[in-house]
């Protein structure tokens, strides 16, 4: 299995729009969006989000099969950081090191911006995640309560950085 990890452009928002929605059908409680929103956003949209350059997808061979979505604050005093979002790996490829080469990708893509500061939110329910970016050099700051408010009521979100420079 050969994995390559690279940003996404315009011409991937078929593949990605597609990819987002098995994410958010499959892990419901681990995206802020529903799949009728995520159904609901134009081709045109999801093409512009993909312009931006701060989407990457990992690839087994020329499927798509792994995503992650990065955001800049446009702000000069906050340009070192930058916040994770929506972070998936088709299930078929967990445990097989390709969420570390997605997370390396990400690092990789960052730092020559001027990025040394990676921000998070995930889950409390979601151990799984948990673990994975603790091992890989993510600390725990806080708790952000009432994140969603999902079938079952209030969801907490957990707050994590990593800091680029150690």
């Amino acid at each position: 299995m050969v994995l390559s990890v690279r940003a996404l452009g315009p011409d991937d928002a078929t593949a990605y729009a597609a990819l987002c929605l098995e994410a958010v059908e499959r892990y419901p409680d681990a995206f802020c969006s529903t799949p009728d929103e995520v159904q609901a956003l134009s081709p045109e949209t999801v093409a512009q989000t993909l312009s931006e350059g701060m989407t990457l997808g990992l690839f087994e061979g020329a499927a798509l099969c792994g995503m992650v979505g990065l955001r800049r604050l446009p702000f000069a005093r906050a340009a070192h950081r930058v916040e994770i979002g929506a972070f998936y790996i088709r299930p078929a490829l967990h445990g097989s090191g390709a969420a570390m080469q997605l997370l390396g990708a990400i690092v990789d893509h960052v730092r020559p911006l001027g990025v040394w500061q990676l921000e998070l939110c995930v889950a409390e329910r979601n151990a799984r995640a948990i673990r994975f970016y603790e091992r890989h050099g993510f600390v725990r700051h806080g708790r952000m309560p009432n994140t969603v408010i999902g079938p079952g009521g209030p969801e907490t979100d957990l707050f994590y950085v990593r800091d680029l420079r150690a």
